[in-house]
C-alpha cells in the first residue's frame, strides 16, 4: 500500500495517491479562499445578488440579505472559482483559521470553535478574534478592490489529511499520474475484462456498464448482477478522479437485484464524495443520481494545461 500527498510547484498541482492509483488531483488557484475588500459593481434587487470587482480585472457574485448600494465596499472571501462561464462566487459570512481554531464572521456568535482533535489555546484563540475585528475595519477604508488576506489551498489541504506523507512529484513524469491521465483521455475504460463508458456532456454524464470479454457459467441474471457489483467502486473512483458533479444516468446491466444494487453504490458513493441524491432505477432500467458540482472538470482542466 502507498499512499501521500503530492505537491508539484512547477504546475501549481497537488493531489492525493492512494493505493498507487491517483484518487485526486487539484491545481493551486490564485484567489480561491482568499480574503477581499471588494466593490459593488451591479446588483439583483430581486434576488438580494450582487456583482463584486475584487481584482484589477476579477468579478464575483455575491448573495447577501444585506443591502448595499452600487459603489459600496464590503468584506468578502472567494468560496468557488469561476469556471466556463459563471462568475467566481464570493461569501460576506468568511472563514479564518489557524492550527486550533476556525472562525466564521457570522457563525457561533462570532467565536472561534474549537477543531476536532485539538486542545484549547488561549493564544490561537484571541488571534483569530483580533484577525476577524480587523478584517472587518477594512471595510471603512480604501482603495477597494484590495486583496486583504491570502489562503494557500495547499496548506488546507495538507492539514486535512495531515495522517498522510507529503512528497514533492512532476506529475508529467510519474507513472501512476501518467497513467491516469491516458484513462482521463479516453471515454471506455477498461477494468481487467469488464469496461465502463463515459460520456461527460454538457448538461449530465451518460455512464454505460459492459461485460465486454468476461465469460461465465452463471445464472444470466446473477452474471449481470455480478459484473454491475464489481464496476460500482470503479465507476464512482472514475467520476471522482475526473471531477464529475451535476446529473449522472448510470445504464447497468439488466438484473433483477436492483435494490440489492442500490445498498452496494450508496455504500460506494459514501468513499468517494460528501453530496449526493440518489434517485434510484426508472422505469427503463436506468440509475439515476445528482452529485454536487464542485468546480471545473479535470479532464477540461488538463486539456487546458497540455497535460492531455
Amino acid at each position: 500500500m502507498r499512499s501521500f500527498i503530492f505537491v508539484d510547484k512547477k504546475e501549481k498541482a497537488f493531489g492525493k495517491i492512494i493505493d498507487d492509483k491517483l484518487f485526486e488531483l487539484k491545481f493551486y488557484s490564485p484567489y480561491l479562499f482568499n480574503i477581499y475588500r471588494a466593490k459593488v459593481v451591479g446588483k439583483i434587487d430581486s434576488i438580494n445578488a450582487y456583482f463584486l470587482l475584487y481584482d484589477d480585472d476579477k468579478k464575483a457574485f455575491l448573495k447577501s440579505n444585506k443591502k448595499f448600494k452600487i459603489g459600496d465596499s464590503l468584506i468578502c472571501q472567494i468560496i468557488k472559482e469561476e469556471f466556463d462561464d459563471k462568475l467566481a462566487r464570493a461569501s460576506a459570512n468568511f472563514r479564518i483559521e489557524n492550527e486550533d481554531y476556525c472562525l466564521y464572521r457570522f457563525k457561533n456568535k462570532g467565536f472561534p470553535k474549537l477543531k476536532k482533535g485539538r486542545f484549547k489555546n488561549r493564544q490561537n484563540y484571541d488571534k483569530l478574534i483580533d484577525l476577524k475585528n480587523s478584517l472587518i475595519n477594512e471595510e471603512n477604508f480604501i482603495p477597494s478592490p484590495k486583496l486583504l488576506k491570502t489562503y494557500n489551498e495547499l496548506d488546507l489541504y495538507i492539514e486535512e489529511n495531515k495522517n498522510l506523507e507529503v512528497k514533492e512529484i512532476d506529475i508529467r513524469n510519474n507513472k501512476i499520474i501518467s497513467d491516469a491521465f491516458k484513462s482521463i483521455s479516453e471515454n471506455k475504460i477498461y477494468r481487467d475484462d469488464l469496461s465502463i463508458i463515459i460520456n461527460d456532456l454538457e448538461t449530465l454524464c451518460l455512464v454505460d456498464v459492459n461485460s465486454s470479454k468476461r465469460k461465465s457459467t452463471m445464472d444470466k441474471n446473477d452474471f449481470y448482477y455480478k459484473v454491475n457489483e464489481d464496476l460500482i467502486d470503479f465507476i464512482f473512483y472514475n467520476l471522482n478522479l475526473r471531477n464529475i458533479g451535476g446529473m449522472v444516468i448510470i445504464d447497468f446491466l439488466k438484473s433483477t437485484k436492483n435494490e440489492k444494487l442500490v445498498e452496494k453504490i450508496e455504500a460506494s458513493l459514501k468513499k468517494f464524495f460528501k453530496t449526493y441524491t440518489i434517485y434510484g432505477f426508472t422505469k427503463m432500467g436506468l440509475f439515476e443520481l445528482s452529485i454536487k458540482r464542485r468546480g471545473e472538470r479535470l479532464r477540461k482542466k488538463l486539456k487546458e494545461k497540455e497535460l492531455i
